[in-house]
């Protein structure tokens, strides 16, 4: 409309609010919160992390029949370190692991299995290796798995009447044989002596020096023989 001048209207913006004081406590009671149970939750991580790798250590160790003492003096640390690291109360560290896993002859990322532990090998029925021997007849299926940080080989054996296996060279020093006759009869020569055993009979002998079974009966003959060897990083640090 002519002759009247329009009033002009100014918009102020809009001011953002202030958080109160209790406002902005109890955000920040929040963050403090928030960090420490993020503090705990690593807290807690770590922790199980070193006990797991505690663990790891101490049944490497046990494997390999070390005392703390053993594994302290290879390692070049004191006996209260490994023990400390093995119960789980420290974490050690990249170095210290490094001269553990030294000590053991293992590799680092053994001792870093974490809560997975020690290898477990399995081994089925087909997969049981048989060797049969072309002049005595004896059939050899061993029972244990194969893997290369055993300790332990379980077999299980075949001989015909009268047959014998010929002699066995000595093993590595300090290795022993079990014997449990399952069938049969036979007769197991250790050195110079002879040791006669019918079905259901046991026998233990160290088998560092020649040794050898024959079939002293009439029938087939089967046993069960289980050897125990010293540990193969024991056998290179000696």
């Amino acid at each position: 409309m002519a002759g009247k001048s329009l009033a002009r209207t100014t918009t102020k913006p809009i001011e953002p609010r202030r958080p109160s004081a209790a406002s902005s406590a109890f955000n920040t009671a929040l963050s403090m919160m928030k960090t420490a149970t993020d503090f705990a939750a690593n807290a807690g991580t770590a922790l199980k992390v070193a006990q797991s790798i505690g663990s790891t250590i101490r049944a490497t160790r046990e494997v390999q029949q070390l005392s703390i003492g053993d594994l302290a003096k290879r390692a070049g640390v004191s006996k209260s370190v490994v023990s400390r690291i093995e119960q789980g109360l420290t974490s050690p560290t990249a170095v210290m692991l490094a001269k553990l896993a030294e000590g053991m002859t293992v590799s680092l990322s053994s001792l870093l299995r974490g809560e997975f532990g020690p290898p477990v090998h399995i081994q089925t029925l087909a997969e049981q290796p048989i060797f049969k021997d072309p002049k005595s007849g004896l059939i050899r299926r061993t029972l244990s798995p194969v893997s290369p940080d055993a300790t332990m080989e379980i077999v299980h054996n075949e001989l015909p009447a009268k047959k014998a296996t010929g002699a066995f060279p000595a093993h590595s020093l300090g290795t022993q044989e079990h014997i449990v006759v399952l069938a049969g009869k036979i007769e197991v020569t250790v050195g110079r002596r002879n040791l006669v055993l019918n079905a259901g009979d046991a026998a233990q002998f160290v088998a560092d020096i020649e040794h050898s079974i024959k079939n002293v009966g009439t029938k087939k003959a089967e046993w069960i023989l289980t050897i125990h060897s010293p540990p193969r990083s024991a056998q290179r640090k000696n």
